[in-house]
């Protein structure tokens, strides 16, 4: 296997579907991923407490399993700039930036496309950066698949494909 980093690179100079599976296949494949990943108990606290070093120290802790993750890029970039790291801010802006594109590829958001994600997390990302206050949520299995249906404060709606998400029987 490549190494994450190796496949994240690739992934970034050739940003493809097959790219993409093999990056999000390795990270799901991680000993420490969890689809399920948060920050507000760990990180958050850290942060608000401006103990910036142990933020980093704590988000780095959780890779490879929190590669891609636009939050875990974002803290990292947040914590980095706190810290005078303006380099190392900037890569993970521009991770939590690909990040998000990436989810953005996979799909259109509609229920006949939905985007994929890696964690539930990366939903709740990607509608931030949507600008969008989730409202109503709930998980519809179709087909042998599952989408996680939103429906925002404003009225729209947007689903996210949430298969991989759940164990294989």
């Amino acid at each position: 296997m490549n190494s994450y980093a190796d496949l994240v690179a690739a992934y970034l100079s050739d940003p493809k579907p097959e790219t993409l599976a093999e990056l999000r296949d390795a990270v799901r494949s991680a000993p420490n991923f969890r689809s399920d990943l948060t920050l507000d108990r760990t990180v958050d606290p850290l942060m608000t407490s401006g103990a910036y070093d142990e933020a980093i120290s704590t988000l780095l802790d959780l890779m490879p399993g929190g590669i891609f993750s636009p939050a875990v890029h974002a803290a990292l970039a947040d914590a980095y700039a706190h810290s005078g790291r303006q380099e190392a801010a900037d890569r993970e802006t521009s991770l939590a930036k690909a990040a998000l594109r990436s989810i953005a590829s996979t799909g259109d958001g509609s229920a006949e496309h939905p985007w994929t994600v890696l964690r539930i997390s990366d939903e709740y990302d990607v509608l931030r950066s949507m600008k969008k206050r989730p409202g109503r949520q709930e998980v519809i299995e179709e087909s042998g698949r599952y989408l996680d249906h939103h429906v925002c404060e404003d009225g729209s709606e947007v689903y996210f494909d949430v298969t991989e998400l759940f164990p294989r029987n």
